[in-house]
């Protein structure tokens, strides 16, 4: 179940744009010209999957729609109430009304109106004092190191609701529309996508900004590889233990594997290895050499034996597929740098031509944005994730620009993700106009 179209009405009071989502292709592109509320369409669905809901309240739209390809359908609502009206003072609040609508079964709703602090009665304190990996930024602001994000009060007594047992009941979202929700998760990749906040001091409760994202990653990827790795020792450790006893015990009801396919599979299984030794998961070692003759007892030991490597390889597919797929779409496009998987797994940059190691920040714009792109999707982002792009054209050569759609393909296949992208470069959609929304912007042509 995914996303099957977004109405938006009344967008700054007068634009409307009705967007269907390319669902089998995995990518849908957002066009047209400035102004026409690309980004803060993509800010709206950013904010809704993600329950920023007095972000949402505060955007300029009159309503929301958004459908679902099993038939669903959930709208939003703005609504502006008059709290105080009089000739001298006139104070109004926005609510939000949604409203689900499924296929099958009755349907519901619920109104969002927002609460402060001084509602709920309560100092902010609380908020750092019962979150530790939340830290203050600004009045109603918190940085969430969890998530690398900043939340404001909603959010954050929205996704910490259980660290505030004695406020749920006045913030509490119902059910049917967390469920329907987390059925899509929604991630934004935002065009300031280079920086990211710092480390923080926990002694301190201070965030260091700004950090640059590939620095981020560089080591976010030598802990998603030793995971992997870890699970793969592990699995190989409960297959060694079980080797002798199933080699014993295993009584073979089909024809004894013959010599040459126990030397195809062998082959096949030594080009594996040195291609995940190539790509910097593995570690070289040392290869088994199969003597000229092989006997039938060695055959049915080694077929047991060759079943074992495939099963324990396969443990590392996952990670070797989007390992070399990120490495292809980055260093088919960097000149004078090489990108590797360095001896402690970390993301490193080498000069082509001496061979020299390269800070990855002293990267070009457009490097670092390749690398953050590609790493993010590849590695951070959970399967069936709708991520939205905002101009993915910054910072990129004409020539990457019109790699971008094959690239993201690629990707999407991979890591299966969907992707919902607004862009002004027609490198960027280059042939593939049939993957593209038009926005149109309501101003007519002089006559």
């Amino acid at each position: 179940m995914a996303l099957q179209y977004i109405t938006v009405t009344k967008l700054f009071g007068e634009l409307d744009h009705h967007i269907p989502i390319h669902s089998e292709a995995g990518l849908t592109l957002l066009h047209g010209a400035n102004g026409v509320g690309k980004t803060s369409i993509l800010r709206a669905i950013d904010s809704l999957f993600n329950h920023r809901f007095s972000r949402l309240r505060s955007m300029p739209i009159q309503e929301l729609e958004v459908g679902f390809t099993d038939g669903d359908i959930l709208n939003i609502a703005w609504r502006t109430v008059d709290l105080e009206k009089t000739p001298e003072i006139s104070t109004q609040k926005r609510s939000l009304l949604f409203t689900f609508h499924p296929k099958v079964g009755e349907g519901d709703y619920w109104t969002f109106e927002g609460l402060t602090s001084r509602e709920l009665d309560i100092p902010l304190s609380v908020i750092e004092d019962s979150v530790p990996n939340l830290t203050r930024i600004g009045r109603t602001e918190w940085f969430d190191t969890s998530v690398n994000r900043t939340l404001d009060f909603d959010d954050v007594l929205f996704s910490y609701s259980a660290h505030f047992p004695w406020i749920t009941d006045r913030r509490i979202t119902p059910n049917w529309l967390t469920e329907k929700l987390a059925q899509n998760p929604v991630y934004l990749i935002e065009a300031n996508r280079l920086m990211v906040a710092g480390e923080v001091s926990a002694r301190a409760r201070k965030v260091n900004f700004p950090q640059t994202a590939v620095s981020l990653y560089k080591d976010d990827l030598a802990v998603k590889i030793r995971g992997a790795l870890a699970d793969y020792a592990d699995y190989s450790q409960s297959l060694d233990s079980t080797f002798p006893d199933r080699l014993l015990s295993e009584r073979r009801d089909t024809p004894a594997v013959t010599d040459e396919e126990v030397r195809r599979r062998y082959t096949e299984q030594a080009n594996r290895r040195r291609n995940y030794v190539k790509i910097g998961l593995l570690d070289a070692g040392d290869a088994l050499l199969l003597p000229e003759n092989l006997d039938e007892r060695a055959l049915e030991v080694l077929g047991t034996y060759l079943d074992d490597i495939d099963r324990k390889l396969d443990k590392l597919e996952d990670m070797a597929d989007r390992l070399e797929l990120f490495l292809s779409i980055v260093n088919q496009k960097f000149r004078r740098v090489q990108i590797e998987v360095g001896k402690e797994k970390r993301i490193i940059a080498r000069a082509r031509k001496s061979g020299l190691e390269v800070d990855l920040e002293s990267l070009s714009s457009g490097e670092q944005q390749e690398i953050v792109i590609a790493y993010g999707l590849l590695f951070r982002e959970q399967a069936g994730t709708l991520v939205l792009v905002d101009e993915p054209e910054l910072s990129l050569h004409v020539s990457w620009q019109l790699d971008f759609i094959p690239d993201l393909l690629k990707i999407a296949q991979v890591a299966k993700l969907d992707f919902l992208a607004a862009t002004h470069s027609p490198q960027i959609v280059n042939d593939r106009w049939d993957l593209t929304v038009g926005l149109l912007d309501g101003v007519q042509p002089n006559a």
